[in-house]
């Protein structure tokens, strides 16, 4: 069987549920994700391969493989609305900045995706009276993304 013609990097990996979706048109070259009961769950999922367990702020672009997409399901506790809401800012959701650092790190090394997915509750967009959703696609669009729903 040949291989999926695309690469991508899974952030917040979770149990992987980005990795299933995408299997058969992108194949996984690097996911992360800093909570051992969902990277156990990860590698029961798909074995001891493309897996950094540790926190997102101690990777580096160097650490980055080159992919096709860039796939984020970043935590969503602080911009749920059952959440408390403190947003982008919050000690969660703000990791996020992390992940942004590194594709910006990425970027200036000419080496980013040309495609962010970023997966997040229905919160992002009413957090902060809307500004988070609005910072998030500043930084976007500052670096040439397109945002789109």
């Amino acid at each position: 069987m040949d291989a999926p013609p695309f690469r991508f990097l899974e952030f917040f990996a979770g149990g992987g549920m980005a990795r299933i979706g995408l299997d058969g048109v992108f194949d996984c070259a690097f996911a992360n994700d800093n909570d051992p009961d969902k990277c156990a769950a990860y590698r029961a999922n798909f074995g001891f391969v493309d897996l950094v367990e540790g926190d997102i702020e101690a990777l580096a672009a160097a650490d980055l493989p080159d992919a096709d997409l860039a796939w984020a399901s970043f935590p969503c506790q602080d911009l749920s609305l059952a959440g408390a809401r403190t947003g982008l800012k919050g000690a969660r959701s703000g990791v996020f900045w992390a992940f942004w650092w590194l594709i910006e790190a990425l970027d200036n090394d000419g080496r980013a995706p040309p495609v962010i997915a970023l997966e997040n509750v229905s919160g992002l967009l009413s957090s902060n009276g809307g500004r988070d959703f609005a910072w998030l696609c500043e930084a976007l669009a500052a670096r040439g993304w397109r945002v789109g729903a």
